[in-house]
């Protein structure tokens, strides 16, 4: 089902202010992952919106190894073309650095799924650190707008389904969102438990078609009417997933946020 904003505003309770949460999927991701995203929405609403990011990159950095070491392997290509020809191996050390860095970002991305999946410690505080941003944020009586992405997307459908009750949940962007996939081989039930039009004020699902784990939602959980967006215009699987990227996405957010 496309976006529609024609109906009745759904920020409308002005004692309550707006801010964006967001949690990111996995794979390498920088702490200050959010400042493009944020800028991206300024730049519709002429303002940088409040804003708390849930980051827990820093719990899956498998991949620092390879970076460490691919920093070393450049170094040497430096000294040992200095040494025979005279000058830096442009091309050879670019290449090393994009491999290693490559390799850095599949390895935290498999690393993330495995922490998640299989590490129950692990996967607690990465719950904790979103529920303590809710529930901070809903004691000062904020009005939340949720965006997760990718594997983000469980992240908080896990954290909702148990606690949405808890949260003001005014809005939630699922970017990428692999729940499809797990209903079906059955990882995740089609139960929404505590997600309701009470506990989450709407549902905004969008998906490119080329993703390879993202799907409309709507069909997943008839119980909830979401609203599912098709975002086109991907040129490739990895692109399609890097949701940010696509102008559309932050235009969307932004009409919700006005």
């Amino acid at each position: 089902m496309p976006l529609s904003f024609c109906a009745v505003p759904l920020l409308a309770r002005s004692h309550m202010s707006q801010v964006v949460v967001t949690i990111h999927g996995t794979g390498r991701t920088a702490q200050d992952f959010e400042v493009p995203q944020m800028q991206a929405l300024a730049a519709h609403l002429g303002t940088v919106p409040q804003h708390r990011p849930v980051w827990w990159g820093d719990l899956i950095d498998a991949g620092a190894c390879v970076s460490h070491n691919g920093e070393w392997l450049i170094a040497r290509l430096h000294a040992l073309a200095q040494r025979f020809i005279g000058r830096p191996a442009l091309y050879t050390t670019r290449l090393v650095g994009h491999l290693a860095n490559g390799l850095h970002g599949w390895i935290d991305g498999v690393a993330g799924v495995v922490a998640y999946f299989v590490s129950a410690r692990q996967r607690e505080v990465i719950r904790e650190r979103l529920r303590a941003v809710l529930a901070e944020l809903s004691r000062h009586n904020h009005e939340i707008i949720l965006i997760s992405e990718s594997l983000g997307c469980l992240i908080a459908f896990d954290v909702l389904r148990t606690g949405a009750q808890h949260y003001n949940i005014a809005a939630w962007f699922t970017l990428g969102c692999p729940l499809w996939l797990l209903v079906r081989t059955g990882q995740r039930r089609a139960d929404l438990g505590a997600i309701n039009r009470q506990t989450v004020g709407q549902w905004f699902n969008l998906y490119a078609p080329r993703d390879l784990v993202a799907a409309p939602m709507a069909p997943v959980f008839p119980a909830y009417p979401i609203r599912d967006e098709r975002i086109d215009g991907a040129h490739g699987r990895l692109q399609a997933h890097r949701y940010w990227q696509h102008p559309r996405v932050a235009a969307l957010i932004a009409r919700v946020l006005r």
